[in-house]
């Protein structure tokens, strides 16, 4: 598989996905236009991943903002990404959230709820 990069945009996030090493980040402000068209390109390269996935697989989540249609594919890939646990391999999921960004953080705990999996939540104070 091709490394999945995706440059940050003034309502997207950058993305950058590596089969290699089983490191994949989604940081910045998720906000487009069309949250399905956005996403559906990352939850496809996802798809493919999960079949052969690297142990561990290590996501990390660093939003600035969110909106409610993006939210909605983020629970998508999470859920993707938690099916590797049923092939027996290590995920590791990080929920960045800056300091004193408690709505943040909340929104990660609901996520990681929703889910029914653990998620790892770090501190910033620097983007």
């Amino acid at each position: 598989m091709e490394k999945l990069k995706i440059n940050a945009r003034k309502d997207t996030p950058y993305v950058l996905f590596d089969e290699e090493t089983g490191i994949f980040e989604i940081s910045g402000k998720s906000l487009p236009e069309d949250a399905v068209k956005f996403y559906s390109p990352i939850i496809n390269w996802i798809e493919e991943y999960i079949k052969s996935p690297k142990d561990p697989t290590v996501v990390n989540f660093k939003f600035m903002y969110i909106n409610t249609a993006s939210s909605k594919k983020v629970i998508e890939i999470i859920s993707l990404f938690v099916r590797i646990k049923s092939v027996k391999k290590e995920l590791r999921i990080n929920w960045h959230y800056k300091r004193d960004d408690e709505e943040q953080r909340e929104e990660g705990e609901d996520y990681s709820d929703i889910v029914n999996y653990p998620f790892n939540f770090i501190e910033y104070t620097r983007f």
